[in-house]
C-alpha cells in the first residue's frame, strides 16, 4: 500500500505540478483521479477547499501545488528540486511566487474579458510586460538551460503546465510570446523534454476542448 496518495484531476495544470514533482523525485504514489464536475461524496470531506491537487502522507494531508511541492523536498532529501545554496533557494522561492501572482494572473484575464476587445488590448499589453520581465529575470540567473540554470528545479515545475496550455491562450485570445524571449523558448523546450513533463501532459485538441467551454458560455 503507497504511503503517498495524490488526489489529481487530469486536466488540472497544479496537479500536474505535484505530478511532475513526485515523478521527479522517484517517489512511488498512487493516483487518485477526482471528477471534479462530478465530486464523489467523500471528498468534501477530505479536501477542505475542494481542490485539487490534494496530498495524503500516512494519515497527514498537504494541499495547494507550491506547498505540497516543498513538502515532498522537505521531506524526501532524493533528487532535489531546489538549489543548495540558501540565496538561490530564495531567488527560486521568489519566481514559484511571481508565476501565481502576475504570469497566471496575466493569462486568466485573457478568460474573463474575452467579451471586451478593447481591455483586450490593455490584457495583451501587460502580458507581453511579464514575458519581458521573466525573459530578463531568467538571463540574470544563468545560461540555463533552465530557469535557474544547470539544474530543473521546482520553479520550471511551476510555470511547466502553463506554458503548455499557452498555445490554446494564442489559439482563442490571440496571445503572443514575444519573439524576444529566446530565453523563455529555449527553457521550454528543455522543459518539454523530460519524462515528468512527457508523463503529465496532454496535446493542444485536448486543452483546447476545455477552454472553448469558456467561449461558448454567456
Amino acid at each position: 500500500m503507497n504511503e503517498l496518495k495524490l488526489y489529481s484531476y487530469e486536466a488540472c495544470p497544479y496537479a500536474q505540478r505535484t505530478q511532475m514533482a513526485l515523478l521527479e523525485k522517484q517517489l512511488d504514489y498512487e493516483l487518485i483521479e477526482v471528477d471534479l464536475y462530478d465530486r464523489p461524496s467523500w471528498w468534501a470531506d477530505l479536501s477542505p477547499y475542494g481542490k485539487v491537487p490534494l496530498l495524503k502522507h500516512g494519515e497527514g494531508i498537504v494541499y495547494e501545488s507550491a506547498i505540497i511541492n516543498e513538502y515532498l523536498e522537505d521531506t524526501f532529501g532524493n533528487h532535489p528540486l531546489l538549489p543548495a545554496d540558501s540565496l538561490r533557494r530564495a531567488q527560486a522561492r521568489i519566481w514559484i511566487a511571481y508565476c501565481d501572482a502576475y504570469f497566471m494572473p496575466a493569462c486568466h484575464k485573457l478568460i474573463e474579458d474575452r467579451r471586451d476587445p478593447n481591455q483586450q488590448i490593455e490584457n495583451r499589453r501587460n502580458l507581453r510586460e511579464v514575458f519581458l520581465f521573466m525573459e530578463a529575470g531568467m538571463r540574470q540567473l544563468g545560461d540555463g538551460p533552465y530557469w535557474m540554470g544547470a539544474r530543473f528545479t521546482l520553479v520550471d515545475i511551476q510555470f511547466a503546465p502553463f506554458a503548455e496550455r499557452f498555445a490554446c491562450y494564442a489559439a482563442l485570445w490571440q496571445a503572443e510570446w514575444p519573439e524576444e524571449c529566446s530565453r523563455l523558448n529555449a527553457w521550454f523546450d528543455h522543459v518539454r523534454q523530460r519524462d515528468s513533463f512527457r508523463q503529465t501532459c496532454h496535446d493542444q485538441d485536448f486543452h483546447m476542448q476545455r477552454y472553448r467551454k469558456y467561449d461558448q458560455a454567456s
